[in-house]
């Protein structure tokens, strides 16, 4: 593939005075008028000829790149692509397409290599920084992804794309208000110049910082306002779907009925692919059409599973490198924790997605001396960074992994003071922040971190939240994530996942203090709200408060599949919602190795 040193820096003078300039012009054009008009052969054979005439020359390379690429033929696009920016003429397209290339092909680091050396090379292009941008804000890159997109609205102050892209990281960043601002300002000056498809995409993704805001009215409302000017908008119809329950007569059912029935959704992009085939599925469980549902389950998963790169053996590296690094003497010093200390304390919550933790969050979070901050990406960034930046100095991977009290000092102070200045953005409802006692990061994936959590703060309290197995990887089946939960998406690999994180939590039921670390069942939760709610609230050193149990009334900012859940009194319908799908789920059954019948028996 590429790398920095495969692009040219060299930069020349245009041939626009070569007397065989216009005669090529005219080539060119004549391959995009075939092209566009549906004779591939006959354009091939034109840029074929005109590769041998010309050779070297950008605009003839770019255009066989384009072409390649719209075949499927990777390796071939980016060749060209690569030959047409190391051209004397080369233009920032030429990058920024090879940058596509190479994301869509799942090479995200050389794409952004590739940007890198183009943002040097043209530094007042404002798409190249914009693409750099997008890149960046996947994952847990927001945070680049802002510096990019400011120096993008800099150079384009009306570029629609470069406002709305700074909504989304700015929306992955908690700052709800800067993002609808970005958002408002993006619908503005795209209808002066951008598609009716995209006004709309801009209206859907203001919609969901409604519903993230639990102002569900609204967002629905903005997606059903989509949804009349654009029925078969596949985004508007899957955001619907997750902040109500559509009736059959929906006038957009008929629409994504045809385009799934037909086949024709398998012509859109993978991602609304994906929308499309999770939400038949949420429909068709929601009419108790349990073949039809699972049909469609199946098949969303599988093209998500397809569209991803997922090492298994990777995540039991990583456990096992945290065994080693956090035995059971590394705790001993810790004293009793103190509940009358100045400072907030921090609670986290973890365990498997879909286990109960948003629940739990809700429910300690209506506390008023409570901030519940959501799933914050702070430990497992600053962790990640701190990690690469000891290695960048010269120290030993391997020792960097041990993770020593150096580490873990560094790490705390990152992690504090990010998270105080975050609170600031987080919308809160109710909660004050500034005078919260406890402060909630709810990440799941933080099972892995607990023993950083657990010494790198004083004082710090570790909620894991447990659930029957196959409820819980039911649950997750049948959802698409934002995030990167890779091994979600296939049966046995979601099984084989959940057996290494079940495995990997009796090392911490093992080293950590009791008063450090409380489990807690979603089903006792369910069976008995108010003697786990007090059993919450005084494991995090507070006071009983009412409000924990009128946790559906906290209007805080919520960021979760549970996002509606949350907000309605304890329902028992979600306990056994897999039994009636059993018989779909063997490859997962046999794989947990659960008898699906004894909840003890697996979770103690």
């Amino acid at each position: 593939m590429t790398n920095k040193q495969t692009v040219s820096k060299q930069n020349s003078p245009t041939r626009q005075n070569n007397p065989g300039h216009h005669k090529l012009e005219t080539a060119l054009t004549e391959i995009k008028r075939q092209w566009s008009n549906g004779h591939r052969r006959t354009a091939r054979k034109i840029c074929t000829k005109l590769q041998a005439q010309h050779p070297g020359n950008g605009e003839i390379l770019h255009f066989s790149g384009l072409m390649h690429h719209e075949n499927g033929h990777v390796t071939k696009s980016v060749s060209d692509f690569q030959h047409a920016c190391n051209s004397p003429d080369a233009k920032p397209v030429y990058f920024t397409d090879l940058a596509t290339v190479l994301s869509h092909a799942g090479h995200d680091q050389k794409a952004k290599e590739v940007l890198m050396v183009a943002a040097k090379r043209f530094p007042v292009e404002a798409k190249v920084h914009l693409q750099l941008g997008l890149l960046e804000a996947r994952g847990l890159g927001a945070r680049h992804a802002v510096a990019h997109l400011k120096r993008a609205i800099a150079l384009a102050p009306t570029d629609w794309q470069a406002l709305s892209a700074m909504g989304v990281a700015l929306l992955k960043l908690d700052d709800l208000k800067a993002a609808t601002e970005h958002f408002s300002q993006s619908l503005q000056h795209a209808h002066d110049t951008a598609t009716p498809h995209a006004i709309n995409d801009i209206k859907i993704s203001i919609g969901e910082c409604h519903k993230e805001l639990g102002n569900v009215d609204q967002a629905r409302a903005l997606f059903e306002d989509v949804l009349v000017e654009e029925p078969d908008n596949i985004r508007a119809w899957h955001c619907l779907n997750l902040v109500c329950k559509v009736p059959d007569d929906h006038p957009a059912s008929a629409v994504m009925s045809d385009i799934y029935q037909s086949g024709a959704y398998q012509n859109r992009p993978i991602g609304q692919q994906e929308m499309l085939l999770f939400s038949i599925g949420k429909q068709q469980m929601e009419r108790q059409n349990h073949d039809r549902a699972m049909q469609a389950i199946h098949q969303a998963n599988h093209v998500k599973r397809q569209s991803i790169r997922y090492d298994a053996s990777r995540i039991k590296t990583v456990l096992q490198t945290t065994r080693d690094a956090f035995p059971k003497q590394r705790f001993e010093h810790l004293g009793p924790i103190r509940n009358d200390t100045d400072e907030p304390q921090h609670v986290f919550i973890v365990g498997m997605p879909r286990s109960g933790t948003t629940l739990t969050e809700q429910i300690l979070s209506s506390h008023p001396d409570v901030f519940g901050a959501g799933e914050l990406d702070t430990l497992v960034y600053h962790h990640h960074a701190l990690v690469e930046h000891k290695i960048r100095k010269g120290e030993n991977r391997s020792d960097v992994m041990k993770f020593d009290d150096d580490f873990v000092r560094i790490l705390g102070q990152a992690y504090r003071q990010e998270v105080h200045s975050r609170l600031t953005r987080i919308e809160a409802g109710t909660t004050n922040h500034s005078t919260a006692k406890r402060i909630i990061d709810k990440l799941p994936s933080n099972f892995t971190r607990a023993g950083l959590a657990a010494l790198m703060l004083p004082n710090t309290r570790i909620i894991h939240c447990r659930r029957h197995p196959v409820a819980t990887c039911f649950s997750i089946y049948t959802r698409r994530f934002g995030g990167t939960q890779d091994f979600a998406y296939d049966q046995k690999e979601l099984g084989r996942y959940y057996n290494t994180y079940d495995s990997f939590m009796d090392h911490w039921r093992h080293v950590l203090p009791a008063d450090r670390l409380l489990e807690v069942n979603y089903e006792d939760i369910v069976e008995n709200l108010e003697h786990q709610a007090r059993r919450l609230v005084d494991f995090i050193g507070l006071p009983w408060h009412d409000a924990c149990l009128d946790f559906h009334t906290n209007t805080r900012q919520v960021r979760t599949h549970s996002a509606l859940q949350v907000r309605t009194p304890i329902y028992r319908s979600s306990l056994n919602a897999w039994a009636p799908y059993a018989e779909y789920l063997q490859p997962l059954i046999d794989t947990i190795g659960d008898d699906s019948s004894d909840l003890k028996k697996r979770t103690g």
